[in-house]
């Protein structure tokens, strides 16, 4: 009850919800920064002055706390996640400079019964210091409060490559939309991971697929991890109520 009232006070804050729907006034600025103004870079460094090196994405839900999997807070080589970073769609638009928002780390909670290398349990907190300041381009996603999902389709969001070939990660953000598919169908396409272990028991009911089962070609890939699967309602009255993105998963 405490998450959604949050929500809904932050959305009557707002005040600028038609320029969000409409940005056609805006110049030179990358859409997906307007459309995903929660996504969060998780970045790396051994040295507090060294250039961080970005592996995760996340999900900002309060000036404070970001969402994200588990196995994204700590690197075998680099350590622990040490910056966070708003504010960015593309690393190659300098004109968004000055909506770029990095903050240190403050405190890491994974789920207590996270064990890697399993994908169960692989969900943590992020707590960012100071606190990010929001705005109209940095705003925060819903936590999705209902039990049952009806949803048939999601949108996942990352910087992670965009084929299974590719050596690095996308230099801008990307989203595909998925199709929700039935933990029981999803089951017979992981049966490589239950005999590694990695899901020994299969999907089970706190987790959820999705992808483009039948035609296949559509999914997240290496470095969407972390990120938010998310839907938005599709009528958005200006008035009322206002267009913040309700994350229903995270890229595990």
């Amino acid at each position: 009850e405490k998450a959604r009232q949050a929500c809904e006070d932050y959305a009557l804050d707002m005040l600028e919800c038609h320029n969000i729907l409409y940005p056609e006034k805006r110049v030179r600025v990358p859409i997906d920064l307007l459309l995903f103004p929660h996504m969060v870079l998780i970045g790396f460094r051994k040295k507090k002055q060294d250039t961080a090196i970005w592996k995760c994405g996340g999900s900002l839900i309060s000036e404070k706390w970001v969402l994200t999997a588990a196995h994204c807070i700590e690197d075998p080589i680099l350590g622990l996640a040490s910056v966070l970073r708003i504010g960015t769609a593309t690393f190659e638009f300098d004109e968004v400079d000055d909506l770029i928002q990095e903050r240190d780390i403050e405190e890491i909670i994974p789920h207590p019964k996270y064990k890697p290398p399993s994908k169960y349990n692989d969900i943590a907190l992020i707590e960012a210091t100071p606190h990010f300041v929001l705005s109209r381009d940095i705003r925060i996603a819903c936590l999705n409060l209902n039990d049952d999902l009806n949803e048939t389709k999601a949108t996942a969001i990352g910087f992670g490559k965009t084929s299974s070939t590719a050596y690095t990660g996308s230099e801008t953000l990307m989203k595909v939309d998925l199709d929700i598919v039935d933990n029981k169908i999803c089951n017979r396409s992981v049966r490589y991971l239950v005999r590694r272990k990695i899901l020994k028991y299969g999907i089970t009911e706190d987790q959820m697929c999705a992808g483009d089962y039948e035609n296949g070609g559509k999914d997240t890939c290496q470095g969407d991890s972390g990120g938010p699967l998310q839907v938005m309602d599709e009528k958005v009255d200006c008035v009322q109520t206002f267009p913040l993105h309700r994350i229903i998963g995270i890229t595990s």
